[in-house]
Protein backbone atom coordinates (compact mmCIF):
# COMPACT_ATOMS: atom_id res chain seq x y z
CA UNK A 1 0.00 0.00 0.00
CA UNK A 2 1.12 3.41 -0.55
CA UNK A 3 1.18 5.89 1.69
CA UNK A 4 1.74 10.04 2.45
CA UNK A 5 4.42 10.93 4.94
CA UNK A 6 5.89 13.99 5.99
CA UNK A 7 9.26 14.26 5.61
CA UNK A 8 10.04 14.95 9.26
CA UNK A 9 8.54 11.66 9.74
CA UNK A 10 10.64 9.78 7.61
CA UNK A 11 12.47 7.26 8.85
CA UNK A 12 15.32 4.98 8.48
CA UNK A 13 13.74 1.06 6.77
CA UNK A 14 11.12 2.78 5.15
CA UNK A 15 10.88 3.25 1.50
CA UNK A 16 10.22 5.80 -0.73
CA UNK A 17 8.45 4.94 -4.23
CA UNK A 18 7.92 8.39 -5.42
CA UNK A 19 9.72 11.37 -4.24
CA UNK A 20 6.63 14.32 -4.18
CA UNK A 21 6.57 17.09 -6.28
CA UNK A 22 7.32 20.15 -4.03
CA UNK A 23 6.73 23.43 -5.93
CA UNK A 24 10.35 24.29 -5.68
CA UNK A 25 11.94 22.38 -8.40
CA UNK A 26 10.14 19.93 -10.55
CA UNK A 27 12.80 17.35 -11.15
CA UNK A 28 13.20 15.98 -7.74
CA UNK A 29 10.42 13.23 -7.90
CA UNK A 30 12.53 10.52 -9.23
CA UNK A 31 14.52 8.66 -7.11
CA UNK A 32 13.15 5.23 -5.19
CA UNK A 33 14.18 2.88 -3.06
CA UNK A 34 14.94 1.94 1.02
CA UNK A 35 16.05 4.93 2.92
CA UNK A 36 19.11 3.18 5.03
CA UNK A 37 20.89 6.40 6.39
CA UNK A 38 19.50 9.32 8.56
CA UNK A 39 21.69 11.87 6.43
CA UNK A 40 19.01 10.74 3.39
CA UNK A 41 16.47 12.26 5.15
CA UNK A 42 18.11 15.62 5.89
CA UNK A 43 19.22 16.23 2.51
CA UNK A 44 15.44 15.48 1.24
CA UNK A 45 14.91 18.24 3.87
CA UNK A 46 17.41 20.61 2.98
CA UNK A 47 16.27 19.77 -0.59
CA UNK A 48 13.32 21.56 0.23
CA UNK A 49 10.99 18.00 -0.03
CA UNK A 50 7.98 18.36 1.71
CA UNK A 51 6.50 14.62 2.12
CA UNK A 52 7.34 11.72 0.27
CA UNK A 53 5.04 8.75 -0.72
CA UNK A 54 6.49 5.30 0.87
CA UNK A 55 5.39 1.78 0.16
CA UNK A 56 4.69 -0.37 3.41
CA UNK A 57 4.55 -3.38 1.37
CA UNK A 58 8.63 -2.95 0.84
CA UNK A 59 9.37 -0.73 3.86
CA UNK A 60 8.44 -0.09 7.69
CA UNK A 61 5.11 1.90 8.02
CA UNK A 62 4.34 4.41 10.36
CA UNK A 63 1.47 5.70 12.46
CA UNK A 64 2.23 9.26 10.87
CA UNK A 65 1.43 8.14 7.51
CA UNK A 66 -1.89 8.20 5.59
CA UNK A 67 -3.33 6.41 2.93
CA UNK A 68 -3.21 8.36 -0.24
CA UNK A 69 -7.82 7.20 -0.08
CA UNK A 70 -8.37 9.23 2.86
CA UNK A 71 -5.40 11.91 1.77
CA UNK A 72 -7.32 12.53 -1.45
CA UNK A 73 -10.92 12.55 -0.13
CA UNK A 74 -10.28 15.11 2.83
CA UNK A 75 -8.53 17.31 -0.26
CA UNK A 76 -11.44 16.50 -2.29
CA UNK A 77 -13.91 18.07 0.74
CA UNK A 78 -11.53 21.11 1.52
CA UNK A 79 -11.44 21.83 -2.40
CA UNK A 80 -15.54 21.77 -2.74
CA UNK A 81 -15.40 24.19 0.63
CA UNK A 82 -13.64 26.77 -0.86
CA UNK A 83 -15.78 26.69 -4.23
CA UNK A 84 -18.95 26.79 -2.07
CA UNK A 85 -20.53 29.90 -2.34
CA UNK A 86 -21.15 31.56 0.89
CA UNK A 87 -24.46 31.25 2.65
CA UNK A 88 -27.24 34.35 1.90
CA UNK A 89 -25.09 36.12 -0.65
CA UNK A 90 -25.66 36.42 -4.31
CA UNK A 91 -23.75 33.94 -6.40
CA UNK A 92 -20.91 35.68 -8.68
CA UNK A 93 -21.70 34.95 -12.12
CA UNK A 94 -17.80 36.30 -12.82
CA UNK A 95 -19.56 39.54 -13.98
CA UNK A 96 -19.53 38.54 -17.58
CA UNK A 97 -20.76 40.64 -19.89
CA UNK A 98 -20.05 38.75 -23.23
CA UNK A 99 -20.91 34.98 -23.80
CA UNK A 100 -18.30 32.68 -24.41
CA UNK A 101 -18.57 32.42 -27.86
CA UNK A 102 -18.74 35.82 -28.26
CA UNK A 103 -15.33 36.62 -26.46
CA UNK A 104 -13.68 33.03 -27.82
CA UNK A 105 -12.87 34.47 -31.07
CA UNK A 106 -11.24 37.78 -29.44
CA UNK A 107 -9.61 35.41 -26.98
CA UNK A 108 -8.15 33.28 -29.29
CA UNK A 109 -6.67 35.85 -31.84
CA UNK A 110 -5.22 37.77 -28.60
CA UNK A 111 -3.90 34.37 -27.50
CA UNK A 112 -1.86 33.89 -30.69
CA UNK A 113 -0.76 37.59 -30.34
CA UNK A 114 0.59 37.40 -27.43
CA UNK A 115 2.79 33.97 -27.93
CA UNK A 116 4.39 35.63 -31.15
CA UNK A 117 5.07 38.97 -28.82
CA UNK A 118 6.67 36.43 -26.07
CA UNK A 119 8.58 34.68 -29.07
CA UNK A 120 10.16 37.93 -30.31
CA UNK A 121 10.86 39.47 -26.63
CA UNK A 122 13.17 36.23 -26.15
CA UNK A 123 14.93 36.45 -29.53
CA UNK A 124 15.65 39.89 -28.66
CA UNK A 125 16.47 39.43 -25.29
CA UNK A 126 18.89 36.49 -26.19
CA UNK A 127 20.81 39.02 -28.83
CA UNK A 128 21.39 41.72 -25.93
CA UNK A 129 18.45 44.54 -27.82
CA UNK A 130 15.82 46.14 -25.51
CA UNK A 131 12.20 44.84 -25.12
CA UNK A 132 9.57 47.37 -26.08
CA UNK A 133 7.69 47.82 -23.38
CA UNK A 134 4.53 49.24 -24.34
CA UNK A 135 3.25 46.06 -26.52
CA UNK A 136 3.16 44.13 -23.41
CA UNK A 137 1.04 47.05 -21.46
CA UNK A 138 -1.24 46.55 -24.36
CA UNK A 139 -1.31 43.01 -24.04
CA UNK A 140 -1.95 43.67 -20.30
CA UNK A 141 -4.85 45.30 -20.68
CA UNK A 142 -5.93 42.97 -23.50
CA UNK A 143 -5.86 40.10 -21.48
CA UNK A 144 -7.63 41.99 -18.39
CA UNK A 145 -10.04 43.42 -20.16
CA UNK A 146 -11.36 40.05 -21.76
CA UNK A 147 -10.71 38.30 -18.27
CA UNK A 148 -13.47 40.96 -17.42
CA UNK A 149 -15.76 40.31 -20.42
CA UNK A 150 -15.40 36.54 -19.93
CA UNK A 151 -12.69 34.72 -18.32
CA UNK A 152 -13.47 31.37 -19.46
CA UNK A 153 -12.35 32.09 -22.63
CA UNK A 154 -8.90 32.88 -22.41
CA UNK A 155 -8.73 29.85 -19.26
CA UNK A 156 -10.10 27.80 -22.07
CA UNK A 157 -7.07 28.25 -24.29
CA UNK A 158 -4.88 28.20 -21.58
CA UNK A 159 -5.72 24.24 -21.41
CA UNK A 160 -4.60 23.93 -25.30
CA UNK A 161 -1.22 22.99 -25.56
CA UNK A 162 2.13 22.27 -27.42
CA UNK A 163 4.95 20.58 -25.63
CA UNK A 164 7.31 22.01 -28.28
CA UNK A 165 6.23 25.35 -27.41
CA UNK A 166 6.04 25.43 -24.03
CA UNK A 167 8.23 28.31 -22.68
CA UNK A 168 6.32 30.78 -24.80
CA UNK A 169 2.63 28.97 -23.69
CA UNK A 170 3.65 28.91 -20.16
CA UNK A 171 4.49 32.83 -20.18
CA UNK A 172 1.24 33.70 -21.77
CA UNK A 173 -0.74 31.27 -19.49
CA UNK A 174 0.63 32.43 -16.58
CA UNK A 175 -0.64 36.07 -17.56
CA UNK A 176 -3.89 35.02 -18.14
CA UNK A 177 -3.90 32.78 -15.05
CA UNK A 178 -2.50 36.49 -12.56
CA UNK A 179 -5.44 38.07 -14.21
CA UNK A 180 -8.17 35.84 -13.51
CA UNK A 181 -6.56 35.94 -9.93
CA UNK A 182 -6.20 39.02 -9.54
CA UNK A 183 -9.91 40.23 -11.19
CA UNK A 184 -11.20 38.05 -8.05
CA UNK A 185 -9.24 39.43 -5.47
CA UNK A 186 -10.53 42.84 -7.16
CA UNK A 187 -7.09 44.18 -7.12
CA UNK A 188 -6.30 47.81 -8.06
CA UNK A 189 -6.30 48.14 -11.96
CA UNK A 190 -2.77 49.66 -12.17
CA UNK A 191 -1.44 47.34 -9.68
CA UNK A 192 -2.73 44.45 -11.22
CA UNK A 193 -1.60 45.91 -14.66
CA UNK A 194 1.99 45.80 -13.74
CA UNK A 195 0.97 42.45 -12.42
CA UNK A 196 0.21 41.20 -15.80
CA UNK A 197 3.11 42.56 -17.43
CA UNK A 198 5.50 40.90 -15.12
CA UNK A 199 4.01 37.75 -15.86
CA UNK A 200 4.11 37.95 -19.53
CA UNK A 201 7.94 38.19 -18.99
CA UNK A 202 8.57 36.04 -15.91
CA UNK A 203 10.66 33.30 -17.81
CA UNK A 204 12.62 35.42 -20.42
CA UNK A 205 15.64 34.66 -18.64
CA UNK A 206 15.08 31.15 -19.71
CA UNK A 207 16.53 32.02 -23.17
CA UNK A 208 19.90 32.68 -21.77
CA UNK A 209 20.30 28.68 -20.64
CA UNK A 210 21.82 26.51 -22.67
CA UNK A 211 19.19 24.19 -24.59
CA UNK A 212 21.17 21.10 -23.10
CA UNK A 213 19.87 21.85 -19.66
CA UNK A 214 16.73 23.97 -20.37
CA UNK A 215 15.24 21.07 -22.96
CA UNK A 216 16.79 17.59 -21.18
CA UNK A 217 14.69 15.55 -21.21
CA UNK A 218 15.71 13.75 -18.29
CA UNK A 219 16.02 14.76 -14.23
CA UNK A 220 18.66 17.46 -13.83
CA UNK A 221 21.90 16.93 -12.36
CA UNK A 222 22.61 19.55 -9.44
CA UNK A 223 25.13 21.13 -11.56
CA UNK A 224 22.51 21.49 -13.92
CA UNK A 225 19.74 22.53 -11.34
CA UNK A 226 21.86 25.30 -10.11
CA UNK A 227 22.15 27.00 -14.54
CA UNK A 228 18.55 26.57 -14.60
CA UNK A 229 17.62 28.23 -10.64
CA UNK A 230 20.19 30.82 -12.29
CA UNK A 231 16.90 32.01 -14.76
CA UNK A 232 14.60 34.08 -12.18
CA UNK A 233 17.51 36.25 -11.78
CA UNK A 234 18.16 36.81 -15.65
CA UNK A 235 14.61 37.55 -16.19
CA UNK A 236 15.39 40.31 -12.89
CA UNK A 237 18.30 41.36 -14.73
CA UNK A 238 16.74 41.87 -18.41
CA UNK A 239 13.92 43.51 -17.19
CA UNK A 240 16.11 46.00 -15.03
CA UNK A 241 18.08 46.81 -18.08
CA UNK A 242 15.22 47.87 -20.32
CA UNK A 243 14.21 51.46 -18.98
CA UNK A 244 10.56 51.66 -17.18
CA UNK A 245 9.33 48.05 -16.58
CA UNK A 246 7.68 49.24 -12.93
CA UNK A 247 9.13 47.61 -9.97
CA UNK A 248 5.91 45.02 -9.16
CA UNK A 249 6.61 43.38 -12.75
CA UNK A 250 10.39 43.12 -11.87
CA UNK A 251 9.28 41.22 -8.20
CA UNK A 252 6.88 39.00 -10.70
CA UNK A 253 9.74 38.01 -12.58
CA UNK A 254 12.36 37.86 -9.70
CA UNK A 255 10.14 36.14 -7.34
CA UNK A 256 8.26 33.75 -8.51
CA UNK A 257 10.40 30.90 -7.32
CA UNK A 258 10.96 32.22 -4.38
CA UNK A 259 8.99 30.88 -1.31
CA UNK A 260 7.86 31.61 2.00
CA UNK A 261 10.10 28.81 4.09
CA UNK A 262 13.27 30.56 1.92
CA UNK A 263 13.69 27.19 0.38
CA UNK A 264 13.07 28.80 -2.97
CA UNK A 265 15.48 30.72 -5.06
CA UNK A 266 17.31 32.71 -6.60
CA UNK A 267 18.01 34.40 -3.23
CA UNK A 268 16.38 32.00 -0.61
CA UNK A 269 14.10 35.01 0.17
CA UNK A 270 11.56 33.81 3.41
CA UNK A 271 8.32 35.67 4.59
CA UNK A 272 7.83 39.31 4.27
CA UNK A 273 10.96 39.49 2.01
CA UNK A 274 8.72 38.11 -0.60
CA UNK A 275 6.60 40.39 -1.84
CA UNK A 276 2.85 39.67 -2.70
CA UNK A 277 3.16 39.76 -6.24
CA UNK A 278 5.79 37.64 -6.28
CA UNK A 279 3.58 35.19 -4.23
CA UNK A 280 0.46 35.52 -6.59
CA UNK A 281 3.23 34.39 -9.46
CA UNK A 282 4.29 31.57 -7.78
CA UNK A 283 0.85 30.21 -7.06
CA UNK A 284 0.08 30.68 -10.89
CA UNK A 285 3.49 29.85 -12.09
CA UNK A 286 2.92 26.66 -9.93
CA UNK A 287 -0.12 25.44 -11.47
CA UNK A 288 0.47 26.10 -15.29
CA UNK A 289 3.81 23.85 -14.38
CA UNK A 290 2.33 21.22 -12.70
CA UNK A 291 -0.59 20.47 -15.32
CA UNK A 292 1.14 21.09 -18.34
CA UNK A 293 3.05 18.07 -20.08
CA UNK A 294 6.95 18.29 -19.73
CA UNK A 295 9.55 16.36 -21.43
CA UNK A 296 10.71 15.02 -17.85
CA UNK A 297 6.99 14.74 -16.52
CA UNK A 298 3.24 14.28 -16.98
CA UNK A 299 1.30 17.04 -16.33
CA UNK A 300 -1.86 16.77 -13.46
CA UNK A 301 -5.02 16.96 -14.44
CA UNK A 302 -6.27 20.38 -13.09
CA UNK A 303 -8.25 18.89 -10.02
CA UNK A 304 -5.22 17.08 -8.91
CA UNK A 305 -3.10 20.22 -9.14
CA UNK A 306 -5.33 21.99 -7.11
CA UNK A 307 -5.31 19.57 -4.07
CA UNK A 308 -1.23 19.33 -4.58
CA UNK A 309 -1.25 23.65 -3.59
CA UNK A 310 -3.25 23.14 -0.95
CA UNK A 311 -1.11 21.17 0.67
CA UNK A 312 1.66 23.11 0.00
CA UNK A 313 -0.17 26.10 1.51
CA UNK A 314 2.09 27.30 4.46
CA UNK A 315 5.44 26.02 3.66
CA UNK A 316 6.02 27.10 0.19
CA UNK A 317 3.26 29.14 -1.02
CA UNK A 318 1.00 31.86 0.42
CA UNK A 319 -2.47 30.46 1.60
CA UNK A 320 -4.33 33.66 1.04
CA UNK A 321 -3.57 33.54 -2.32
CA UNK A 322 -3.75 29.66 -3.15
CA UNK A 323 -7.57 29.83 -1.58
CA UNK A 324 -8.57 32.61 -3.63
CA UNK A 325 -7.20 30.83 -6.65
CA UNK A 326 -9.40 27.84 -6.35
CA UNK A 327 -12.10 30.49 -5.50
CA UNK A 328 -11.38 32.18 -9.09
CA UNK A 329 -11.18 29.17 -11.22
CA UNK A 330 -13.21 26.55 -9.28
CA UNK A 331 -13.01 22.91 -8.03
CA UNK A 332 -13.83 22.08 -11.57
CA UNK A 333 -11.52 24.56 -13.76
CA UNK A 334 -11.94 24.71 -17.47
CA UNK A 335 -10.35 22.17 -19.33
CA UNK A 336 -10.87 19.64 -16.57
CA UNK A 337 -12.41 16.36 -17.62
CA UNK A 338 -15.22 15.19 -15.43
CA UNK A 339 -17.51 12.08 -14.94
CA UNK A 340 -21.20 12.55 -14.52
CA UNK A 341 -23.55 10.55 -12.53
CA UNK A 342 -25.33 9.15 -15.76
CA UNK A 343 -22.46 7.75 -17.37
CA UNK A 344 -21.06 9.99 -19.39
CA UNK A 345 -18.00 12.49 -19.47
CA UNK A 346 -17.65 16.03 -20.46
CA UNK A 347 -15.11 18.67 -20.56
CA UNK A 348 -15.59 21.51 -18.44
CA UNK A 349 -15.59 24.73 -21.26
CA UNK A 350 -17.42 27.66 -18.73
CA UNK A 351 -17.16 28.59 -14.85
CA UNK A 352 -20.37 29.65 -13.43
CA UNK A 353 -21.86 31.95 -10.16
CA UNK A 354 -21.53 28.53 -8.51
CA UNK A 355 -18.39 26.77 -9.11
CA UNK A 356 -19.86 23.17 -8.40
CA UNK A 357 -21.93 23.61 -11.28
CA UNK A 358 -20.16 24.23 -13.88
CA UNK A 359 -21.10 24.32 -18.25
CA UNK A 360 -19.97 20.92 -19.44
CA UNK A 361 -19.27 20.02 -23.01
CA UNK A 362 -20.70 16.20 -22.92
CA UNK A 363 -18.39 14.22 -24.97
CA UNK A 364 -17.79 10.79 -23.91
CA UNK A 365 -19.88 7.43 -23.16
CA UNK A 366 -18.08 5.77 -20.20
CA UNK A 367 -20.54 2.68 -20.37
CA UNK A 368 -20.03 1.77 -24.02
CA UNK A 369 -16.07 4.19 -24.16
CA UNK A 370 -17.10 5.72 -27.21
CA UNK A 371 -17.07 9.35 -28.17
CA UNK A 372 -21.14 10.54 -28.26
CA UNK A 373 -22.97 13.27 -29.88
CA UNK A 374 -21.79 16.26 -28.15
CA UNK A 375 -23.98 18.40 -26.12
CA UNK A 376 -23.80 21.39 -23.98
CA UNK A 377 -25.01 21.35 -20.10
CA UNK A 378 -25.31 23.88 -17.39
CA UNK A 379 -25.78 22.85 -14.39
CA UNK A 380 -25.81 25.92 -12.87
CA UNK A 381 -29.18 26.09 -14.42
CA UNK A 382 -30.49 23.18 -14.37
CA UNK A 383 -28.48 21.23 -11.31
CA UNK A 384 -30.98 18.45 -10.98
CA UNK A 385 -29.83 17.33 -14.84
CA UNK A 386 -26.76 15.20 -13.74
CA UNK A 387 -24.15 15.38 -11.30
CA UNK A 388 -20.56 15.55 -11.20
CA UNK A 389 -18.58 12.19 -9.55
CA UNK A 390 -15.18 12.90 -10.05
CA UNK A 391 -12.49 14.02 -12.26
CA UNK A 392 -11.01 12.27 -14.89
CA UNK A 393 -7.05 11.78 -16.13
CA UNK A 394 -8.74 11.95 -20.35
CA UNK A 395 -5.24 9.94 -21.18
CA UNK A 396 -6.79 6.82 -19.16
CA UNK A 397 -9.87 6.74 -21.92
CA UNK A 398 -7.72 8.20 -25.26
CA UNK A 399 -9.24 11.14 -25.12
CA UNK A 400 -8.01 14.59 -26.49
CA UNK A 401 -9.32 17.17 -24.44
CA UNK A 402 -7.90 19.52 -27.55
CA UNK A 403 -10.39 18.75 -29.80
CA UNK A 404 -13.30 19.59 -27.88
CA UNK A 405 -11.95 22.95 -26.46
CA UNK A 406 -11.70 24.98 -29.30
Amino acid sequence: MIKKIAVANLKPGMYVTNISQTGVDLHEHEREGRITHQATIDQLAKRGVVEVFIDVRQGDDSEHAIDLETNNQEREEQLKQLSTPSPGKPQNPHDASASFDQEFEKASKMHHEALNLVSHAMNAAKNGELIELGTFENMADNFMDSVVRNQNALACLSRIRDKDSYLMEHSVNVAVLMSILGKHLQLERTYLHQCVTGALLHDIGKILIPDSVLHKPGKLTDEEFAVMKRHSLYSRKILEKNKGFPQVAINVAAHHHERLDGKGYPEGLSGDEVSHEGRMASVVDVYDAITADRVYHKGMTPSAALKLMLEWCGPHLDKQYVHAFIKAIGVYPVGSLVELESGFAGVVIESTGNNLQPVIKIIYSLKQKSYCSVKHLDLSKNPKADKILKTLDPLDHGIKLKDFLS
